[in-house]
């Protein structure tokens, strides 16, 4: 058996703060990360961050700035797990989805193909080994890390406990 973990973030920055109260309010979630089995991530971003550019690309979890983080996880077969980084992988180098944020603002679809936010990359290798539903009612670029939050707790996913960086 392996292990499928995501970790759910609140930055310390305002733009975090300000997704995050959007998502949920004062508990809400501004960023989820794909863990990889060595501990990296591999998530998609909208800034510079270690070194590393915006869009898909696997991170040195040490980079990321946290005030509170959880970490949720399913149990799934070597070859689930192995479909699921591979599917994260194949990404690496597409482009954040800076569109699809413009397009939430002026209430107008503006999706480009082959780029992502950190919850419809995670949705979408999710997907790929039908852990959850295709197509979903609200597409995952249209998804807040609360939302996804909420998906993976019905799938299955154990629920960690909630970490404070001080």
């Amino acid at each position: 058996m392996a292990t499928i973990a995501l970790d759910f973030l609140l930055g310390p920055d305002l733009s975090s703060q300000a997704i995050a109260w959007w998502g949920q309010g004062p508990n809400g979630w501004s960023h989820v990360a794909n863990v990889l089995a060595d501990g990296r991530y591999l998530d998609a971003r909208s800034d510079r961050l270690g070194g590393v550019p915006p869009g898909v690309h696997i991170r040195d979890p040490q980079t990321e700035a946290w005030v509170r983080r959880r970490r949720v996880s399913l149990q799934v077969s070597d070859f689930e797990y192995s479909e699921w980084e591979a599917n994260l992988r194949a990404k690496i180098g597409d482009h954040y989805a800076v569109w699809d944020i413009v397009g939430f603002f002026l209430d107008k679809m503006l999706h480009r193909p082959a780029t992502y936010d950190c919850c419809a990359l995670a949705i979408n290798a999710l997907q790929h080994i039908k852990k959850v539903p295709f197509p979903l009612v609200i597409p995952a670029h249209q998804t807040t890390p609360d939302v996804l939050l909420l998906i993976v707790q019905t799938t299955g996913f154990q629920i960690g406990e909630i970490e404070h960086n001080a």
